[in-house]
């Protein structure tokens, strides 16, 4: 049987050390153009899940739906998705939402926590061992996967990652990538043809090795297509982009028609503008849709992504642009009124508005926004009924809220708020901005049990666990709240806001010598973090470490030389100091710097 993964039970036997010695070995081949773009990990996940399973632990695989669900193929059946937002489940023309990139990011992180349950499971107390092939081939999310699973189970001393050098070897072990003949290659396109998304997510690595191999590249852009069409809509952005090179070049022979044409190409302006190939999928929008599309529906679609790329995704926005595209989008909609079906009329009439919607945010027309916003969703209500277009009825209820929150009116944003959660209930961004406006309205209880649900509806992100730890905070929950700070900054490290905050929170515990590791953390990645600097000033004036917080201070005055607060606390510092001359100095440059901020 061919597999990417090989396991044993101890250290494999060129190493002479006994099973019992050291953890277990676990061989992977990441390669993406071998699998796809869960290569190795899926091999990895699928491992776990079985193990798991054998010893009853359906607690663990419950936690981890959502990542276990979209990782394992062919384990689907047995994983539903617990908690599915209509970002998930809604198809075709109902699904008007795009995932962000870093949904994909959050599957990685409960991958990663899901290994390391797994691994918590095993009696042994030496570390596994995790040995991965051509990782250096391997796509993004695989590659992250690996990173951050080093990175945290580094921390814990439990799991291993090393790379496995000897690709030659591996294929003798492994079996390498399976070859298809024509026969085996029409029966794999027939099946995909068949079944749709699921076959083409296992088959099209094999079919698209296979056509490369017999140099057929129109065959290859095809099943190529397939692939980047299935990763957009999964939100794999880096792996639907790396397709574009092969599709680009045979599009024209590929599209039966210029509704066709406008699909593909819409499909691969999305795979490059969601990771930063902005002016190339432009170029595509330019040079391969606008010169051959003649139907306004068409035109007003393209017009709408033409003003986006102004307007969202652009390095530094034109909103000159995007109005001009957002209105012609507006026009060509209008002239295919009657020449399109009044179903699909109402609805693009709906979604370019929406559009029109966020440029005026954009605009500083808040008013006229919410007034799209509002109209569009009586509309697409009132035209297509309860049932129809829910994601973006709910997503027309959710911008509205955005609005309210920019005109200053919480209680309005989070009646919009419970609106969206009404028609489209396990998104949980929904709950995570609310619970954020809530938490500003001091409403805190109410606040974290809408975090509650955030976290449960969704695999791991960082962003609502500090939420969430800084809500406690205000409670002065601070155990729960250090935990909180700890989940956030074990799936992200990279937050200096986090660190500052904690500090706070050990500072009132009067856990001093942790809150100067996290200030110290944040002054060691931001030099002029003024925050931090003062506070870890204080910290060390209340151990009596004059000179050291004199020396935090000094550097604050040198950042900020116009506020009188810094004067005063530096004052502190010299009087503490018995420096009477330079205190006196200070608190006279403090009244001055307040006279000095005073109009005329």
């Amino acid at each position: 049987m061919k597999t990417d993964v090989l396991i044993s039970p101890g250290v494999s036997a060129a190493s002479g050390a006994s099973p019992d010695s050291a953890g277990r070995v676990i061989e992977l081949d990441a390669c993406f153009a071998r699998g796809g773009a869960w290569t190795g990990v899926q091999a990895l996940i699928e491992q776990g899940y079985a193990e798991l399973r054998a010893k009853g632990r359906g607690d663990i695989i419950d936690r981890h739906n959502y990542e276990l669900h979209m990782v394992l193929l062919k384990r689907r059946h047995e994983i539903p998705l617990a908690y599915a937002s209509l970002t998930d489940s809604s198809t075709g023309v109902e699904k008007t939402r795009n995932f962000p990139l870093d949904r994909a990011y959050r599957i990685v992180h409960g991958l990663v926590g899901f290994v390391l349950e797994w691994r918590a499971t095993d009696s042994g107390s030496a570390p596994w061992t995790i040995r991965v092939a051509r990782l250096d081939a391997a796509q993004h999310l695989a590659t992250r996967f690996f990173t951050e699973l080093a990175r945290r189970a580094g921390a814990r001393g439990s799991i291993r990652i090393e790379p496995l050098a000897d690709s030659e070897l591996w294929r003798a072990r492994a079996g390498g990538a399976a070859r298809l003949d024509a026969d085996e290659a029409e029966t794999l396109e027939r099946q995909i043809d068949a079944l749709g998304q699921e076959a083409a997510e296992e088959h099209y690595p094999a079919l698209l090795a296979h056509y490369r191999e017999t140099g057929n590249a129109r065959a290859a852009a095809a099943i190529a297509l397939k692939a980047l069409c299935l990763y957009n809509h999964y939100g794999y952005y880096h792996e639907s982009g790396s397709f574009a090179d092969t599709v680009l070049p045979h599009v024209a022979a590929l599209a039966p028609d210029e509704e066709a044409r406008w699909n593909y190409i819409g499909n691969i302006f999305q795979g490059l503008v969601m990771i930063g190939r902005q002016d190339e999928a432009l170029r595509v929008v330019e040079t391969l849709a606008e010169p051959y599309l003649t139907r306004p529906d068409l035109r007003a679609k393209m017009h709408y992504l033409l003003s986006m790329i102004h307007l969202r995704y652009a390095v530094v926005p034109d909103l000159a642009l995007a109005q001009t595209h957002i209105l012609a989008a507006a026009q060509y909609i209008d002239a295919a009124e009657g020449a399109i079906e009044p179903d699909e009329f109402h609805f693009l009439k709906v979604f370019i508005d929406n559009g029109l919607a966020f440029l005026r945010v954009r605009q500083n027309r808040k008013a006229e926004a919410l007034a799209l916003c509002q109209a569009g969703f009586e509309r697409l209500t009132a035209a297509l009924g309860e049932a129809r277009h829910r994601l973006h009825r709910s997503v027309l209820q959710y911008n509205a809220a955005q609005v309210y929150v920019a005109l200053g009116q919480p209680q309005a944003a989070l009646d919009h708020y419970a609106k969206s959660i009404e028609m489209d209930p396990h998104y949980s961004e929904y709950y995570n901005e609310s619970a954020n406006l809530l938490q500003g309205l001091g409403r805190y209880d109410e606040a974290l049990a809408a975090y509650d649900l955030a976290i449960r509806y969704s695999a791991p992100y960082p962003e609502v666990h500090y939420n969430r730890a800084v809500c406690q905070s205000q409670l002065e929950q601070w155990d729960a709240a250090l935990a909180s700070f700890e989940r956030s900054l074990e799936l992200n490290p990279d937050q200096p806001e986090a660190y500052l905050l904690r500090a706070e929170v050990f500072g009132v515990l009067d856990r001093s010598a942790e809150a100067l590791a996290d200030l110290d953390r944040v002054i060691v990645a931001d030099q002029d973090a003024v925050s931090a600097r003062v506070n870890r000033a204080v910290l060390h004036f209340n151990a009596q470490s004059y000179g050291l917080a004199l020396a935090d201070m000094d550097h604050v005055i040198a950042v900020e030389p116009d506020n009188p607060e810094h004067y005063e606390n530096r004052a502190e510092i010299f009087r503490a100091l018995g420096d009477d001359e330079r205190c006196a100095r200070d608190m006279r440059r403090a009244e001055a710097v307040r006279d000095e901020a005073i109009p005329a």
